[in-house]
């Protein structure tokens, strides 16, 4: 059995018991985190001193960084997401790869809202797009070459009405606008499987929930992150669910986790 979890912590400094405490009371196999905001200099290595993972992270300033903790050492790891061409590189992808051709990959994609003072600038939605094209072309690559994958994170899509509190007040965001959309769906009919859908229907289920307005109490939420599979793992799923407890904690992040299974 491997268990792995998706987890945007938004910040991993400020986050550190709640991932200790994940690490204790699910043990995954794979921890894939997101938004973690350090670089080298600044994370936090000795709150994880003596914990049973290997960790593989690419880090930036204030901002983006994504992780992998693995209880195996990875053989390669890669830091960015390939043929993704971008003026100022951004920390958003991470693939540790291992010996039995398993491809364990995190990601943090892009938003793509304009700026509060520009809300006309379109430069962060085409960014968006072509990220989310980019990623779509690498894991079609993936499964054509027959290599084994999990993918999970934050992919800021909210892909069907259901799946927000209020679908009318987001018609205009980039987390759901028609072009958004429709890259994630092409993104899912690589052969990708969406281990969540693969085992609920259920709607309304959320994994974040703004820290504004009392979003939490009120539970205005929306469903934003996923962990994927290759084709090849489809009938190992046996189990995914969300974490949401966790953003019930003290100090939570705006996200909570999201495990997933394999037998």
């Amino acid at each position: 059995m491997q268990k792995i979890i998706s987890y945007n912590v938004a910040g991993l400094r400020a986050r550190i018991p709640l991932v200790q405490r994940l690490m204790d009371e699910e043990a995954p196999d794979f921890l894939l985190l997101q938004e973690i905001k350090v670089t080298n200099e600044t994370l936090p290595f000795s709150a994880f001193k003596g914990i049973p993972y290997h960790l593989s992270f690419i880090g930036q300033k204030s901002f983006n960084g994504v992780a992998v903790f693995s209880k195996q050492a990875p053989d390669e790891i890669i830091t960015a997401l390939p043929d993704l061409k971008e003026e100022i590189p951004q920390a958003r992808f991470i693939e540790a790869r291992f010996q039995n051709r398993l491809s364990v990959i995190s990601v943090y994609v892009p938003n793509g809202n304009p700026p509060e003072k520009d809300p006309a600038d379109t430069t962060r939605f085409n960014y968006k797009l072509d990220w989310m094209a980019t990623l779509t072309r690498y894991i079609g690559r993936l499964i054509d070459e027959g290599r084994s994958f999990i993918i999970g994170g934050d992919f800021n899509v909210i892909a069907q009405d259901s799946d927000v509190y209020n679908p009318d007040a987001y018609r205009q965001n980039a987390l759901m606008l028609p072009p958004v959309r429709q890259a994630f769906q092409t993104f899912a009919q690589t052969g990708v499987v969406n281990t969540l859908r693969h085992m609920t229907q259920q709607e309304h289920l959320y994994s974040f929930w703004d820290f504004q307005s009392g979003a939490w109490r009120k539970n205005n939420g929306m469903l934003l992150d996923y962990i994927f599979v290759s084709p090849d793992l489809k009938a190992e799923i046996t189990d995914c669910r969300i974490l949401k407890p966790y953003r019930g904690f003290d100090k939570p992040s705006d996200h909570v986790p999201v495990c997933c299974v394999l037998k």
